[in-house]
């Protein structure tokens, strides 16, 4: 930490970190549109204009590295003079089209027009009209808002390492565009138009879909992969809209790719709400009920998947299975929870985000003992030799060579292993409760309860607590009756 003045007031800061970061920490906001804390700084904005005293010139805060006794000024006539000339430069061609664009309510130029621009323009001319293309296969691209700063070329070059983009003509005729005849496919075209200061970039997804002020938002963790990024949630309706970016500037948590940022649609829709009986909906009571029964004739059971799971949600479950087993006297329950090969393999990366395994909490799964010496092979080994004759699966698909009719599943949604399966239960999914995920280096982290359950929708835990309850009050109604 070192000790710098702003604006006449010493303030002691990290000096690890660029000057726009470190002031940011102490409350003090240097505008900015081509800064980002995780790509190269190249300064082509000229926003982040400051006074540095002893320095006749003024300097971009972006590329001033933060030095002991330093003193800045940021708010003086001479800094918000410049500051309201980029502005008026940038606005010069901007269409004023807020009220239909999809960045409106969180763009930066809007921000800054606010805070640093003078509310009028002296530009005359007719504003150049270039027409919007499709520049990838989610990917909008509206050439009359781009303000030039660059940060999706060089987000793309380093870090998911294409070159798609590039700048082209010059002067009041310079656009951003494709730099190849094909168009951008790859799994970063969220963080494209995330990464944008306005409106330029957009994704197809979600374009229309709803006004960033209405959306109730929550920090959350994103369920793509075992990785988990940092989101926050927006939510209208009690539907899930959107995953944005949470930055985690201690993690090192900037981006999120397009795999778990828009695997939003299984929370909407063709969710499971009824329980069912050979793929049919029926009652609690009469699908809990032949739970208990098929319990209690199995020989002896086991228990697949649960990655899905919030470590909170798989400590009840544990608990409630090993009361469930004393009930049975003492009957065996497996469970493994590594139902994949990536699962059971070191960490293995698509790309610099994405890695090959989809479950959001195997780490915590792991570190709970939820698995066999033998694995899902031997599981699966065990029920064809009969040893096994009854699965419980928690959110997975029914195992090749499993029979559908020796499968009891807990599902959020009505998928193909609910249907087929001889029973199935109903369970919330994880943003419908607070809880963590840890993630693959085994950092667990927190989520906040983004979604409201239907009325007596239960947790994988809560279903298994319901069995017992239902069991143990079975029994007593049995000995009070002889």
């Amino acid at each position: 930490m070192v000790k710098i003045k702003i604006d006449g007031v010493e303030y002691e800061v990290d000096e690890k970190k660029n000057l726009i970061d470190a002031t940011k920490e102490v409350g003090v906001e240097i505008p900015y549109f081509c800064y980002h804390p995780a790509l190269s700084i190249v300064g082509m904005c000229r926003m982040c204009l400051i006074e540095i005293e002893g320095v006749p010139r003024l300097q971009a805060a972006c590329n001033t590295p933060v030095k002991e006794g330093m003193g800045i000024i940021t708010k003086s006539d001479r800094v918000k003079e410049a500051r309201a000339g980029t502005m008026e430069f940038l606005l010069a061609n901007h269409p004023l089209d807020c009220p239909v664009c999809d960045k409106a309510g969180e763009c930066r130029l809007q921000d800054n027009a606010f805070g640093s621009g003078t509310g009028h323009s002296r530009f005359e001319f007719e504003k150049r009209n270039i027409p919007q293309e499709e520049i990838g296969t989610n990917l909008i691209i509206n050439h009359n808002r781009c303000i030039v700063c660059y940060r999706c070329v060089r987000f793309e070059e380093e870090k998911v390492g294409e070159s798609n983009l590039g700048l082209f003509e010059r002067g009041n005729h310079s656009i951003i565009g494709l730099a190849k005849s094909e168009p951008i496919d790859h799994n970063y075209q969220g963080a494209l138009a995330d990464i944008c200061p306005v409106g330029a970039l957009l994704n197809n997804k979600t374009l229309f879909k709803s006004r960033v002020w209405w959306y109730k938002s929550h920090k959350s963790v994103c369920h793509g992969c075992s990785t988990g990024c940092n989101v926050t949630t927006n939510v209208r309706d009690n539907k899930m809209y959107r995953y944005m970016v949470r930055e985690n500037f201690d993690q090192g948590m900037f981006f999120l790719c397009d795999k778990g940022r828009f695997d939003l649609d299984w929370m909407n829709d063709n969710r499971l709400f009824s329980y069912l009986e050979s793929g049919k909906p029926s009652t609690s009571q009469v699908v809990i009920s032949k739970i208990i029964d098929r319990l209690k004739d199995a020989k002896s059971i086991a228990v697949l998947g649960g990655a899905h799971e919030s470590n909170e949600t798989l400590e009840a479950l544990k608990q409630n299975l090993q009361t469930l087993s004393r009930e049975l006297s003492g009957k065996s329950i497996q469970w493994e929870t590594r139902v994949t090969d990536a699962q059971n393999k070191e960490t293995e990366q698509v790309d610099f985000l994405l890695t090959k395994d989809y479950h959001p909490n195997t780490k915590g799964a792991v570190d709970l003992g939820l698995t066999t010496p033998s694995g899902i092979s031997g599981i699966v080994s065990a029920v064809k030799q009969g040893s096994i004759d009854l699965v419980i699966l928690l959110k997975e698909s029914i195992p090749e060579g499993i029979d559908p009719t020796q499968v009891i599943s807990l599902d959020t949604n009505l998928t193909d292993a609910a249907k087929n399966a001889s029973l199935a239960a109903p369970i919330q999914i994880f943003c419908e409760a607070e809880g963590s995920f840890t993630n693959k280096n085994g950092l667990k982290q927190t989520f906040e309860k983004s979604m409201n359950p239907i009325q007596g929708l239960q947790t994988s835990a809560g279903v298994v607590e319901l069995i017992v309850k239902t069991m143990t009050k079975k029994m007593e109604a049995s000995v009070g009756n002889r």
